[in-house]
C-alpha cells in the first residue's frame, strides 16, 4: 500500500461494524465541492494525527513479531507492552486538545465504511462535513471527510441515529479504524465474560446463603 493513499470508501453497511462511544468533531461544509482533492486532502491532515496513526501502525507491527520471537511471559515483551501503554497515554493526552467541545457529537458506532452518531436532530441528506474523530482506547485519532446518509429517530424519540460514509480518508487510517473496531469487540467480549462469571460467582453465594 502507498503511504498516504487515500481511499473513497463503500458504505458503512458493507463493514462490520462496533457499537462503541467515541467524540467526534464535524465541522460542516457548504458544499461537497470543498472536499479537497488527494493531495490537499493529504497536506492538510493535522501532524499529530499523522503520527498517531504511523505510531499506531509500527507499534502493533512490531511488538507482534517480538512476541512471535520471545515467549509471551518475557521480561522483553512486558517491558516494551509497558512502555507501549505509556506512549499511548501521552499520545491520548495530546490528541485530547484536537478534540474541540463546539463540534463535538457523541460517536456511538464505527467501522471501515463509516460511523454513526447520536444528534438532537436530523443531519441532511448528502451533507459533507470534515471530520476528527478520537479513540481513547487505542490512542487513535482519524482525520477524514464524511457524507450524512440517514437519520432515523431512535426509540425514545429526543434523538436520532445519523449515519455518515467516509467520503475521504487514507487507507491506512481506514486499516487502522478496522483493527480497532476488532480490538473493541474483543474488550466487549471480554467484559462480558467477566461479568458472567462474577454473577455467577454471586449467584452461587446467595443460594449457600
Amino acid at each position: 500500500m502507498t503511504q498516504s493513499q487515500t481511499s473513497m470508501t463503500s458504505p458503512i453497511g458493507d463493514f462490520f461494524t462496533i457499537r462503541d462511544h467515541f467524540p467526534v468533531n464535524l465541522i460542516a461544509l457548504d458544499s461537497a465541492d470543498n472536499i479537497p482533492d488527494e493531495d490537499a486532502f493529504i497536506a492538510e491532515i493535522p501532524e499529530l494525527f499523522t503520527i498517531a496513526s504511523s505510531m499506531a501502525e509500527s507499534d502493533q507491527q512490531q511488538l507482534q513479531s517480538i512476541k512471535v520471537e520471545q515467549s509471551s511471559g518475557s521480561a522483553l515483551v512486558a517491558f516494551l507492552e509497558q512502555q507501549h501503554k505509556r506512549m499511548n497515554i501521552l499520545l491520548g493526552y495530546m490528541l485530547r486538545n484536537e478534540d474541540d467541545p463546539e463540534y463535538r457529537f457523541e460517536g456511538v458506532e464505527y467501522g471501515g465504511g463509516g460511523i454513526r452518531i447520536v444528534n438532537d436532530s436530523p443531519l441532511t441528506e448528502d451533507q459533507t462535513f470534515q471530520a476528527k474523530l478520537f479513540f481513547k482506547e487505542e490512542a487513535l485519532a482519524i482525520y477524514c471527510y464524511l457524507k450524512a446518509e440517514k437519520s432515523e429517530p431512535e426509540e425514545n424519540g429526543d434523538t436520532y441515529l445519523c449515519t455518515l460514509s467516509f467520503a475521504q480518508i487514507r487507507e491506512e487510517d481506514q486499516e487502522l479504524l478496522i483493527r480497532a473496531s476488532l480490538h473493541a469487540q474483543s474488550r466487549q467480549l471480554k467484559e462480558r465474560s467477566k461479568q458472567r462469571r462474577e454473577q455467577k460467582e454471586s449467584d452461587s453465594l446467595s443460594s449457600k446463603s
